[in-house]
């Protein structure tokens, strides 16, 4: 029994680490069109995702450096890996985007921004087509 234990302590350890090593990955990306992150729009350009420790929150700054929204994520999970970083956007038409996951290459976990207010009545009144932004992880 004590070597149970042991030994889930030591597979609980090791996700930690992994989780808090993914959770410290910065990305970025030029997205070449105006985008949503909670009620904030942000226009096209080069951006920079830093996550603030394992927390499941975000700073998103733009190269100007004016440029900065707070973003709140949790956990998704993939079967496979990431083929490339990425940033996934739901949009609607070709005015309304929002940024809805960012991936690292070669991870099997991501982090998933959830459905603002505004993006839940498009949803329900428009179709979505998933865009997908290569982008680099630092």
């Amino acid at each position: 029994m004590k070597k149970q234990a042991l030994t889930f302590v030591g597979v609980l350890s090791l996700l930690l680490v992994a989780g808090s090593a993914f959770a410290q990955q910065k990305v970025q990306s030029d997205v070449p069109f105006s985008f949503t992150i909670n009620k904030t729009v942000l226009p096209a350009g080069a951006y920079t995702i830093s996550p603030i420790g394992d927390t499941g929150v975000a700073v998103l700054k733009g190269s100007d450096n004016n440029t900065v929204s707070m973003m709140r994520s949790h956990a998704v999970q993939s079967l496979n890996p990431a083929d490339r970083s990425k940033l996934i956007f739901h949009c609607y038409g070709r005015e309304h985007c929002f940024l809805y996951e960012v991936w690292v290459r070669g991870e099997t976990r991501g982090r998933q921004l959830p459905s603002s207010a505004v993006e839940k009545e498009l949803a329900a009144r428009l179709r979505s087509e998933k865009v997908a932004i290569v982008a680099e992880a630092r």
